[in-house]
């Protein structure tokens, strides 16, 4: 995690876990099996989404649900059932952190799929085995399957696609984009210019582009941030700083705090060190405390640690440059020296998050901005 952080953590809330739970609870897996296998697999799936401390508790769960229903629906049996399942059941272990076990149980899912004609399905398990080939480290074939996702998905949404067609083909080719980005140095094709690494990066932009063709904050935001942020990591491997800020601050518009906070952390992360690399300690500093106060240290201790750490670091410098500085006087003096819409904006940010904090921190923030003020002498009207 030493160049970039992946903003392909958890989202949202457990949601209907609880009214799951009970309907679960009131079938008989000896008098309905089909129907019971049916809720566990509804429950396993929100399990999954479990984004609090008890996630691994809850994962543990999800596994022991769908190794259950896979023996009710069995692949002689019920093949679509089955593959799903396993489908369900791969992305299980992927978030347990085992890509190989996942890999065998997507593997399978797409086998069974290939010969039933569900090319959406098909699409979306191929994708997921793509992740999970990339994640244990063989880049190379999970190119292959990320080409082939984005085939079968392509065939899938005919000249008519539907919302959810046009999601998945997003997904496909932000999957691809990122292996692209992860490819070892070796192994990218030099162009006929000679110039090492522009072929590459155009096919990552390339696969990024076909993403966004499909997609829009309105109909996947989720998949539209995380393509621009992608895209920021590609123009930050280009050294095109100014275009990574671009990328990321789309994302950013779309990542609230409230929606999307894990993937907010990683792009005010990403912006941050892009802000780094160019000098502008002031901004970096902001997007590294954004990102450091968004990771919950039980759930994402290293991205946490790393967000901490270079906050720290990035404070020194500036102190190390004006020297008897606070936090807040780094602060104050970034909202001096920026335009109307930016100030606005980052005071959004900063009175927003005050609102969310104890009416002890909050007056003890507010107290250190306003002396902060004061020790600068000048404070723009649109300030007060």
């Amino acid at each position: 995690m030493s160049n970039a952080m992946a903003a392909d953590g958890p989202v949202g809330a457990v949601g209907a876990v609880g009214a799951l739970d009970a309907r679960l609870r009131q079938v008989s897996p000896g008098r309905d099996p089909d129907r019971w296998a049916l809720a566990a697999y509804r429950l396993a799936v929100a399990l999954g989404e479990d984004a609090s401390p008890n996630r691994p508790e809850s994962l543990r769960r999800a596994l022991d649900l769908l190794t259950r229903a896979a023996l009710v629906f069995d692949a002689t049996r019920a093949p679509l059932e089955h593959a799903r399942v396993l489908n369900a059941t791969g992305a299980t272990w992927r978030a347990m952190g085992d890509p190989i076990r996942a890999e065998t149980a997507f593997a399978t899912a797409v086998e069974l799929l290939a010969e039933r004609s569900r090319d959406r399905e098909l699409g979306s398990v191929l994708s997921n085995l793509g992740l999970a080939r990339l994640e244990s480290g063989d880049v190379a074939a999970a190119l292959t399957t990320f080409d082939h996702a984005l085939v079968v998905l392509r065939r899938a949404g005919g000249d008519q696609p539907t919302s959810e067609d046009l999601r998945a083909l997003a997904s496909a080719a932000l999957n691809r984009g990122q292996a692209l980005l992860a490819m070892p140095e070796p192994e990218r094709s030099a162009p006929d210019d000679g110039s090492p690494g522009d072929s590459f990066l155009a096919g990552a932009v390339a696969a990024i582009d076909e993403g966004l063709a499909v997609t829009s904050s309105d109909d996947g935001p989720l998949q539209f941030g995380m393509l621009h942020h992608t895209l920021g990591l590609i123009r930050m491997r280009a050294d095109d700083l100014p275009g990574a800020v671009e990328a990321f601050g789309t994302a950013l518009s779309v990542f609230t705090r409230s929606t999307f906070p894990f993937q907010y952390a990683i792009a005010s992360f990403n912006r941050g060190r892009a802000f780094e690399r160019s000098d502008d300690l002031r901004r970096a500093l902001v997007d590294y405390e954004n990102a450091a106060q968004l990771f919950d240290p039980r759930l994402h201790r290293d991205q946490w640690h790393e967000a901490a750490t270079r906050l720290a670091d990035v404070e020194r410098r500036l102190v190390a440059d004006s020297p008897g500085t606070v936090r807040a006087d780094h602060l104050v003096g970034l909202l001096v020296g920026v335009g109307a819409p930016e100030r606005t904006s980052l005071l959004r940010e900063r009175v927003g998050r005050l609102h969310r904090r104890a009416p002890e921190v909050r007056r003890g923030e507010l107290r250190q901005l306003a002396e902060a003020g004061l020790r600068l002498g000048r404070v723009p009207c649109d300030m007060l």
